[in-house]
């Protein structure tokens, strides 16, 4: 696709769960298009290989969705995206997990908590603060 029918000059990205996979790769290609991407996963380690992949102005933070305390944290962020860029044009919530590998019939209450936490609360609360 030619670069100009999809630009992302001057477009501030927020990615979740960045470090890898589909968010790596949704990251470079937004990248790659213009928009200034910050990136967001539990593994900071795995981000800082994902921003020197990253050729444009690329900004790594560390979070983890499922934690209540990592929800009132991301205000923080949110407040420091809106300091240093002004706003937020783009948020995709790619982070998730899936603890449990197996029948629905056999997965246990721990292992729901756990993907309704990363996949439900935590989307509903970046979103939320995204949209402020």
């Amino acid at each position: 696709m030619p670069q100009d029918l999809f630009c992302l000059d001057h477009k501030i990205a927020l990615i979740t769960g960045a470090s890898r996979g589909i968010g790596e790769a949704i990251a470079k290609t937004l990248a790659d298009h213009g928009a200034q991407v910050i990136l967001a996963s539990r593994k900071i380690d795995d981000l800082k290989r994902v921003e020197e992949d990253i050729v444009r102005q690329v900004e790594g933070i560390q979070y983890r969705p499922a934690i209540r305390e990592r929800w009132t944290r991301s205000i923080i962020y949110f407040d420091e995206i809106r300091h240093k860029f002004k706003r937020l044009d783009i948020l995709v919530n790619n982070a998730a997990t899936n603890p449990f590998f197996g029948d629905v019939l056999s997965a246990d209450e721990k292992a729901w908590d756990k993907t309704f936490a990363v996949n439900m609360k935590g989307v509903f609360f970046i979103s939320q603060q995204a949209a402020k």
